[in-house]
Parts: structure tokens; C-alpha cells; sequence
């Protein structure tokens, strides 16, 4: 089975949630980035390094994000108030490699190409990015199939459709405060 694929002009617009207390442009420098790692039997996620994005889902006039899929599930799930969250945009180099989850198939054939080496149903992240993969991109319908599937591996955790970026093959834009209406903290 061939492995499902996005081109990074196809990838919705992307942005990075943070606090202030994070400079996203260090990220985008490969001087500073941190390797994805394993983290080790029966765990969805690799073990820090990478970048998370999510689609914007609101923009200002001159096309700044105002919000992301982040920010509203933050906003959602766990009642936070993201309205000092700053968003900065992410763009993908033409170039990017990003495998794509619109589906369950899409995830097994990603974990019997590359299987984790602990026997666990997840792929094997570090061996995704020395076989040059830049991303992975999880659709929101890739989340619903593989969030908690019948049989087979899943992605349960990943939560909402995101963007793992495994190197930093992105280019970093505006960063700014969100807009965000957030109802967490009123009375």
C-alpha cells in the first residue's frame, strides 16, 4: 500500500499557538530544532521536538490569523481563555514532504511501512524523519476514524486536525495576539 500524500500548496493555512514566553522563529531555524524521539511502547505521540500546528480558522483583514483549531478546542474542552494566545503563521516549503490522515487505511499503511521497533500499533517517528518525511498532516475526518478504530492502530490523543511537523521545513510569518472570543473566566 502506497503511503497518502499532501502537497504543501494543498495544506490549509497553518498556524502556531504560544505564549510570549516562546520565540516560534527559533523553531524554524534548524540550529535550534529539536529531534523528534519515541517515546516508547503503547504512546500516539513522539516525545518532544517537532512543531504542532492547527488550520486557522478565522483571519483579520490583511489576512493575519485571528484563531486556529487549537485555540478553539482549548477554548471548548478545557474552558481556557485564549484570548492572549498569540498565533504565528506557518507555511510549508514547496518542497515539504507530508504524509496525509484523512483515514484509517491511511494511518496503517504509515505504521506497517514504518513500524515502531517496541511492537507497539504507532509508527516509528524518528525512522518517518530520516526517511526525509517533513510532516504529518491529520485531517479532522483522519481524526474521528482513528481516534478509538475497531481494530488497528489509532491516534487517539491527537485531538483535533493538526499538523506534526517532524523538521523544519516551514516557513514562520506574522505572530500575533488572538482575537479569539473567549468565554473561559466570565461571569
Amino acid at each position: 500500500m502506497s503511503l497518502a500524500t499532501i502537497t504543501a500548496a494543498a495544506l490549509p493555512p497553518q498556524a502556531y499557538a504560544h505564549s510570549t514566553d516562546h520565540d516560534v522563529q527559533l523553531t524554524a531555524n534548524p540550529a535550534n530544532w529539536r529531534a523528534i524521539r519515541n517515546i516508547g511502547r503503547g504512546w500516539v505521540k513522539p516525545f518532544g521536538g517537532g512543531l504542532w500546528t492547527s488550520p486557522v480558522l478565522g483571519t483579520r483583514a490583511d489576512g493575519t490569523p485571528t484563531d486556529s483549531a487549537w485555540l478553539e478546542w482549548r477554548r471548548t474542552n478545557l474552558e481556557a481563555d485564549t484570548s492572549e494566545a498569540l498565533l504565528t503563521e506557518v507555511w510549508p516549503v514547496g518542497s515539504a514532504r507530508l504524509l496525509l490522515i484523512d483515514d484509517q487505511a491511511h494511518l496503517a499503511a504509515i505504521v506497517d511501512t514504518y513500524p515502531a521497533d517496541d511492537g507497539s500499533r504507532y509508527p516509528d517517528w524518528e525512522a518517518l524523519t530520516t526517511d526525509g518525511w517533513d510532516g504529518v498532516y491529520l485531517t479532522d475526518r483522519g481524526q474521528w476514524a482513528t481516534r478509538l478504530p475497531r481494530s488497528g492502530p489509532d491516534l487517539y490523543g491527537w485531538d483535533l486536525e493538526s499538523c506534526l511537523w517532524l523538521r523544519p521545513s516551514y516557513v514562520v510569518g506574522r505572530t500575533v495576539c488572538s482575537s479569539a472570543r473567549s468565554e473561559a473566566g466570565a461571569a
